[in-house]
């Protein structure tokens, strides 16, 4: 990944840079948070994960990789990057508000709300790794590797 945008390290454009930006910037989200994770969610912008042919374990899909539920709740396909990436970046948006800083909003966005929410009042005991590594690649910028490298008390 190029070093870009004030040394925060970007995915590679694929085309979606411009879109997911522009996207960020009218919810007032990190441009490059905001590509690191569409670079996560996407599997690095994997054609066939963009367009649905690849599904998650569980089901999402897209650039953004939205659960059919959430999709249909939000009125989108999470297939078109235009819509998913607008959705994306208004929920991201309104996690930073709820939760207050950018690393439990992704956490959030990764894990889901509820279980976040539960995270932070002690009933959960333990953030899940993927979800902790989620946090580092996305707001703070770690690869895979550095983020696995980590020890359990980098959140």
């Amino acid at each position: 990944m190029p070093l870009v945008m004030d040394g925060e390290r970007i995915p590679d454009d694929k085309g979606y840079n411009a879109m997911i930006i522009k996207a960020a910037q009218k919810y007032g989200v990190p441009p490059g948070m905001a590509l690191r994770q569409a670079d996560q969610e996407s599997r690095h912008f994997d054609p066939a994960v963009i367009s649905g042919k690849v599904k998650s374990s569980a089901g999402a899909s897209g650039l953004f990789q939205f659960m059919p539920i959430t999709a249909r709740n939000l009125g989108i396909d999470p297939t078109k990057p235009e819509a998913a990436t607008d959705a994306a970046m208004a929920y991201m948006a309104r996690l930073y508000k709820k939760f207050g800083d950018w690393k439990k909003a992704v956490w959030a966005y990764n894990w889901g709300e509820g279980n976040v929410a539960k995270y932070l009042k002690g009933e959960k005991k333990a953030l899940p790794l993927e979800t902790r590594m989620y946090g580092l690649i996305v707001v703070d910028g770690y690869t895979a590797t550095q983020a696995s490298k980590t020890g359990a008390g980098v959140l």
